[in-house]
């Protein structure tokens, strides 16, 4: 359908610095944004857990906690720390219902790491200009969004997660924590502000594995006159509509489950009066041979997705640790023909169709006619 269509989308990340920049030439490193997240687990890990008797509540979804303890870098400048929603984020991530099964001393572990060693960040493909870092095993990917993005999750939080317990396969990325860090002076005075957004990484087994990767952002367009389809745009980069000349091959059934996902995902984004939002699709060759690849795709649990056996056939290419997660598409969707792996998610649904957006698309539509 033209809905599901549209909310096709894959982006690349080029490489830059593990910093964030600002105008004023401040850098914040990812050892600093890491910190916080440690802070804001163990900090989560004080108030009652999944398996209480206390629900969660709306207020859950909406409260805002200063964290007691400012991180003191060695720059000196003194940074305070607000955790949005830690109730809230703390069940999505650990709950078994919602298909994340993220334990909290796996999730510190994965920032000690990472403020141990910090990963090279990435500016992303959009017109945002956002920075991304990714976690030491690249399992989750820092992004720092704006105020109205801010808000935009916190008013759908609890629709976010009851949608997710709806649907534990939702192709919908996964956010996992959500912080405000601010950089305060001697004075006491705030210099500057971040919003830092912690998300599933959707590309973390391509990363690894070190094969190259295709990637496509595809957002249901058609190309403009004069912009159709040719082989010489679709070689290295970010491919977009106007590139498709290929098709994705899966099975059948498979096929059916992606698009009955995509179509109960992008109607709880319209509920919401979101826009802007796209699936990242990033494509991994197997480089199997042809017994390999039968055994691969004959191994498919069509119910499931990609089984620990089948990638344990698929690793042979890039021996690597895994892990397991029972989210059906997270360890990727296989190729029909056992040749390439898809890895899948909707990314960029916190824009609202606001009062901005409706004067824009009032302008261009009185433009044309």
């Amino acid at each position: 359908s033209k809905a599901t269509v549209s909310v096709l989308y894959c982006g690349r990340m080029a490489c830059c610095f593990s910093l964030f920049y600002d105008a004023s030439g401040l850098t914040w490193g990812a050892e600093l944004i890491a910190s916080a997240i440690i802070n804001s687990a163990k900090a989560s890990q004080q108030q009652p857990g999944v398996n209480t008797d206390r629900p969660l509540s709306t207020e859950d979804c909406r409260v805002e906690v200063v964290l007691d303890d400012k991180l003191t870098p060695a720059s000196g400048s003194q940074f305070r720390i607000t955790d949005y929603s830690p109730r809230a984020f703390r069940y999505f991530r650990e709950d078994p219902r919602f298909g994340n099964n993220i334990s909290g001393e796996d999730w510190i572990k994965e920032w000690e790491e990472t403020k141990s060693k910090p990963q090279s960040g990435a500016l992303g493909s959009g017109k945002s200009g956002a920075t991304f870092i990714p976690s030491a095993n690249s399992y989750y990917l820092i992004k720092n969004i704006d105020k109205k993005e801010v808000g935009v999750q916190i008013d759908t939080l609890k629709q976010y997660l009851v949608h997710f317990e709806r649907f534990p396969n939702s192709l919908i990325m996964r956010h996992l924590n959500l912080l405000k860090i601010e950089e305060v002076n001697q004075n006491g005075s705030v210099v500057l502000t971040k919003y830092i957004l912690v998300s599933e990484n959707i590309n973390d087994v391509p990363s690894k594995l070190k094969i190259p990767i295709e990637c496509w952002d595809l957002k249901g367009r058609i190309p403009k006159p004069g912009k159709l389809p040719h082989p010489s745009r679709t070689v290295g980069g970010t491919k977009k509509d106007k590139d498709l000349l290929r098709d994705f091959r899966v099975s059948s059934s498979m096929h059916k489950g992606l698009i009955d996902q995509l179509e109960k995902d992008t109607e709880y984004l319209k509920s919401h009066n979101l826009m802007d939002y796209s699936l990242l699709l990033c494509i991994v060759k197997t480089n199997l041979s042809l017994e390999q690849r039968k055994k691969l795709v004959s191994s498919t649990d069509e119910n499931l997705g990609l089984t620990r056996e089948a990638l344990d056939t698929f690793l042979k290419s890039g021996s690597i640790a895994m892990r397991e997660n029972v989210q059906r598409y997270h360890n990727g969707v296989v190729s029909s023909d056992g040749t390439e792996v898809f890895f899948m998610g909707v990314i960029d649904a916190l824009t609202n169709y606001h009062g901005a957006k409706k004067t824009c698309k009032l302008l261009q539509t009185v433009c044309f006619f």
